[in-house]
């Protein structure tokens, strides 16, 4: 079984390369398919022996992070004996923030992909050490995006010990209190995005299994490139101190119950 689901997901993952490429083929139809039609699946379970190959690389536009800041990580696993571990330090990307602050990160890409009129399903685990530091800085620890807009569409973020999510969308910001993470402990994220310059646009969360966000409206800009992404790992104001997060079972597919992180104690 283990054999059937690694070769499924090789090929899913070759599919998604060939079809970046502009060179994905219809099997019923034996020619080039609209690239705008792929659904994307994805899965990482950090059990490979390195990050699955539908990562942007670290260097990829700006940069997403610097050599060393990820790494997989025996320390903590929501299943198998992996996970990994996404550290930032001081100045690491450094980059022009709001307000004239300066910003880093250390983030991983899930890449970008034509969703907009589509639904999109994220899920992953997220565990924050116990002995992360609590401090009254930015910090973001997911976000969904879009290609040319300089704000996230939704940014979960972590902040002097309060766990929020904020939904951006057409000039307009609602803020989410999220429940409370427990340092030391998994915690499972599950993100439903409709992608939509419409009112029928959609957020939902769910935590640990519990709907904790159900925002509907706008979640697209017109203006903006159909190209939509999600990135996992830490963004955040110019801090001295380093900070480490782990995250476990990524997964990208079509409905809940394909990513939902508590389902792939068996994946690899």
């Amino acid at each position: 079984m283990y054999g059937l689901l690694k070769l499924t997901r090789n090929i899913l993952f070759a599919g998604l390369v060939l079809a970046s490429l502009g060179i994905l083929f219809s099997s019923s139809q034996g020619r080039a398919a609209d690239a705008d039609q792929l659904q994307p699946v994805l899965f990482d379970g950090f059990e490979d022996g390195q990050i699955a190959i539908f990562w942007l690389p670290g260097n990829y536009g700006s940069g997403l992070y610097v050599p060393g800041a990820i790494q997989l990580s025996t320390n903590y696993a929501r299943s198998g004996s992996h996970s990994v571990e996404i550290t930032v330090h001081e100045g690491d990307i450094d980059a022009a923030g709001d307000d004239s602050t300066r910003v880093e990160r250390a983030e991983l890409d899930s890449g970008h992909f034509p969703l907009l009129g589509k639904d999109a399903w994220y899920g992953f685990s997220l565990l924050v050490p116990k002995d992360f530091p609590i401090v009254d800085t930015r910090l973001v620890i997911s976000s969904c995006k879009q290609s040319d807009v300089s704000r996230p569409i939704t940014a979960q973020r972590y902040r002097n010990g309060e766990h929020t999510l904020t939904v951006e969308s057409h000039g307009g910001k609602k803020t989410y209190r999220l429940p409370s993470i427990v340092q030391g402990r998994w915690i499972d994220m599950i993100y439903h995005v409709r992608y939509s310059t419409g009112k029928d646009g959609v957020v939902e969360v769910w935590m640990n299994g519990r709907r904790v966000v159900n925002y509907s409206g706008p979640t697209a800009e017109a203006y903006a490139k159909n190209a939509f992404y999600n990135k996992i790992g830490l963004y955040r104001d110019r801090l001295k101190q380093p900070m480490t997060m782990y995250y476990d079972n990524y997964a990208l597919g079509p409905d809940k119950d394909s990513v939902d992180p508590a389902k792939h104690s068996s994946r690899k």
